[in-house]
């Protein structure tokens, strides 16, 4: 059995299929032009319009039902849909910052580890890229013998 009501967001573009209505309609609604807005059921008996109201407070009928519980579902429905997450341009915006933050981390990691190495140089490469120390007895400049030790 199809849904009374069927909404879907793809990026800012809402798009409803209201099955009951009469006549039944899709109905798209770009969500970045019109940031503004509510949704809201007006009616009373047989006839009750689901609709937006403008922030001046004009409405504009959107779909048309013969009972309140449909036209209350059909409002519900899109609820759902608005209230879901941004969709890509969250993904997008989250993976971003992810990826700056990690390589935030990595440039702190690496920075570290290199200030580790660099403060504990021993070891077999330590001692080839060290100078020899003079023997006894060899002559030695003196630049070499006033320098404070490492």
């Amino acid at each position: 059995m199809k849904k009374k009501t069927e909404a879907r967001r793809v990026g800012a573009m809402l798009t409803v299929g209201f099955h009951t209505a009469y006549p039944p309609l899709i109905w798209r609604f770009d969500l970045e032009r019109n940031h503004s807005f509510t949704l809201s059921l007006q009616g009373d008996g047989g006839d009750w319009e689901l609709g937006v109201t403008t922030p001046k407070g004009d409405f504009y009928p959107v779909a048309h039902f013969a009972e309140r519980s449909e036209a209350e579902e059909a409002l519900t429905q899109i609820e759902k849909v608005l209230a879901k997450n941004r969709g890509v341009g969250a993904f997008i915006l989250k993976s971003v910052v992810f990826i700056a933050v990690l390589a935030v981390l990595v440039g702190v990691g690496a920075s570290l580890v290199g200030l580790a190495l660099s403060h504990h140089s021993t070891g077999p490469i330590a001692a080839r890229l060290a100078p020899a120390a003079p023997q006894d007895g060899e002559p030695q400049a003196a630049d070499d013998i006033l320098q404070p030790p490492p």
